[in-house]
Parts: structure tokens; C-alpha cells; sequence
């Protein structure tokens, strides 16, 4: 899931100053917000009193989705095949080696101490069907995320190849229809009678595909660049429009699979905007250097939480307390970057950054 939202600034040699890698930091600090949002969600989802309201605002991963498919456009447009190939060696190793993790540990677990989420052994059928879909009956349920990200990754490139200039104004017309079928509720009512780890892969292909066309044709037409020239009136606007999304529920709400209705777009746009338009690059370059450590490892502390929660609760946590939530996140970070120290020069440190 880690996105390349680097710029290459070359800072001239009479300044004595080297090259660096600085981040579009905003949309780091971003990342590392939603990324606590979804671990806050999975370990304290019984409360609603912390950052924005959980219940009913669970705008972590359709924001996450907008993040991603904004930052694709370039692969997208120049059909860059090399870059195509390196995001989808982001994706797939962790999709891949996650439930494998989790069907080898939880089973372990089960043998050494006769527990594990489960109370059972879990079968190599549950784990080809997580494998298949990315939403087994036991599997790790943030992986659903990488399983749409690879079939739209996939879709966008060899349909932008074949439709050429028609395909932004085809899959336009495609995140419509989408609409059209989530809000007259064919898309739930048609899916929900399959079993979950059919209805919600496809149900989520279904409400998720349009906040990656949104996201992508805001790329193309550099809408968020062009807000940059009035940053603090947009910043209030953006921030005042959440406010009542938030907080006066504008939007009714939809049955669905955790992302239908059009609220993900928008609020996704918004915050999207905020921290996009927040001069964070004007901090100094040791900040930006802290800034970069602490936001790399959210790949890993996504995919790791969702093991590690259940364990801490069972041994540290029962009740799942908010200090256990941030203990949690600390945890997974800490794993996630003794993992990338151990595999930075493998293909394996896809699973942490």
C-alpha cells in the first residue's frame, strides 16, 4: 500500500547543501493519521470519542483509496510498464505473504497453547479463499484493500491502453452507473445474499471504483496543484465543508460494503485537501527528516496490527483500552522497522514500507 509521493529536489552545491528525497509531507502526515484512524477502529471501535467520531465516519480507507489512485495517474497516462510492475510487487507480496503469516501463526498458536482467534485450526481451503479474494472466513480483513487496488491497477492500465483518449471519459461515465446502482441498492441487495467472502469483495469493487476514477481525474486535471495558489482560503473551505459532513451527517447514509455513497468522494477530496495544502515543506529539514521515519512504516503497521490485536488483548488488554490502542500502534511500528532493517535489500520490504 505505500505510495510515491516523493519530489527530487537538487539544492545547489554552493549552499553546501546535499541532494535529499523530500516527501510531499502532507500527504504522509495523511497517511500515518488514517493509518492510526483503522487501528484505532479494529482495537477501540466500542467508543466514539476520539479523532472525528468513529461511528459513522469511517472515511479511513475510501481516503486511502482516493491517496492511491491520485498518485497512479502518471503510471496510468505515460503506460509506464516498469512502474506498473513496481506497484504491483507492492501489492501482491503483501497480499500474498500476510495470510500466510496468519494461517501459519494462528494455527501455532493453536497447537502450543490451544488458542487462537479462531479456537480452532484453520484449513488450507480458508486460506486459498483469502488468497483468491482477499476476504476469507478467517483472513486478514485489511487485505480487501489490496486485493481492489491490483484488479483496478490492472483494469486502468490495459484499458487506457486499448480506449487511448476515451478511457477517462468511459470509466467517467462508469463511477455514474456505479452510483446509480449502489443508491438504488441493487449493488447490496444483489450481493448481500452470497456469503461474505463473496459479497464483500465484489460489493467493494462495486462502491470503491468510483473514488478511484474521482481520484484519478482530479490528477489529470491538477486540480489540487492549481488550489495551491490560495492555500489558506482553501484549506478553511475544505475544512468548514468537514466539519458539516462530520458533524451534521449531510449525507444520508447507504446499505453497503463499508464504502458506498458518494460521502467517501467528498470527504475524501476534502481532507485530501487540507493536508495536501498545509506548507509543511516549509518546516526545516530536520523535521522533515523525523517526519520521514515516523510516516514510513504505515504498510506494515496496517497489515501487522490486525495479528498482533488480538494477542495484546489476551495477555496486556482485555477491556481494549485507548493507551492499548496507541501501545498497539507503537508495536506494529516497531515490527515494521525491524522488518525493513532486515529485508531493505530484498523485495520483502514491501511488507513494512
Amino acid at each position: 500500500m505505500k505510495l510515491n509521493s516523493f519530489e527530487l529536489l537538487s539544492m545547489d552545491k554552493s549552499c553546501k547543501l546535499k541532494k535529499f528525497n523530500k516527501r510531499i509531507i502532507g500527504i504522509e502526515i495523511l497517511r500515518m493519521f488514517l493509518c492510526f484512524r483503522i487501528v484505532l477502529l479494529h482495537y477501540y471501535s466500542s467508543h466514539n470519542k476520539y479523532i472525528l467520531k468513529l461511528k459513522g465516519n469511517q472515511f479511513q480507507v475510501p481516503c486511502f483509496f482516493f491517496i492511491s489512485f491520485y498518485f497512479l495517474y502518471p503510471v496510468i497516462s505515460q503506460r509506464n510498464i516498469e512502474k506498473l510492475k513496481l506497484r504491483l510487487e507492492r501489492l501482491l507480496i503483501p497480499y500474498i505473504i500476510y495470510p500466510f503469516s496468519v494461517w501459519i501463526i494462528s494455527n501455532v498458536m493453536f497447537l502450543l497453547l490451544k488458542y487462537n482467534r479462531y479456537n480452532r485450526l484453520l484449513t488450507f481451503k480458508e486460506l486459498k479463499l483469502n488468497l483468491i479474494l482477499g476476504k476469507g472466513i478467517f483472513g486478514i480483513g485489511v487485505l480487501w484493500f489490496h486485493f481492489n487496488l491490483i484488479i483496478f491497477t490492472i483494469i486502468f492500465f490495459i484499458s487506457s491502453a486499448f480506449l487511448k483518449d476515451l478511457f477517462l471519459i468511459s470509466f467517467q461515465i462508469i463511477a455514474s452507473i456505479s452510483y446509480i446502482i449502489q443508491y438504488s441498492k441493487i449493488n447490496y441487495e444483489f450481493f448481500h445474499q452470497f456469503k461474505i467472502y463473496i459479497s464483500q469483495p465484489i460489493g467493494n469493487l462495486v462502491e470503491t471504483l468510483p473514488l478511484a476514477i474521482f481520484a484519478f481525474s482530479l490528477s489529470n486535471y491538477n486540480t489540487f496543484k492549481n488550489l495551491t495558489f490560495n492555500r489558506k482560503k482553501n484549506i478553511f473551505f475544505s475544512a468548514i465543508f468537514l466539519y458539516y459532513i462530520f458533524c451534521y451527517n449531510i449525507f444520508l447514509p447507504i446499505k453497503g460494503f463499508s464504502s458506498a455513497g458518494i460521502k467517501h468522494n467528498i470527504s475524501s477530496f476534502f481532507i485530501f485537501s487540507i493536508f495536501f495544502l498545509i506548507p509543511f515543506e516549509e518546516l526545516n529539514q530536520k523535521v522533515l527528516s523525523l517526519m520521514q521515519k515516523i510516516t514510513k512504516y504505515t504498510q506494515g503497521i496496517y497489515c501487522l496490527h490486525f495479528l498482533i490485536q488480538y494477542y495484546q488483548k489476551l495477555f496486556f488488554d482485555k477491556s481494549g483500552t485507548f493507551i492499548g490502542c496507541i501501545i498497539l500502534y507503537i508495536i506494529s511500528y516497531f515490527f515494521s522497522f525491524i522488518g525493513f532493517l532486515i529485508f531493505k535489500n530484498t523485495k520483502l520490504k514491501f511488507l513494512f514500507s
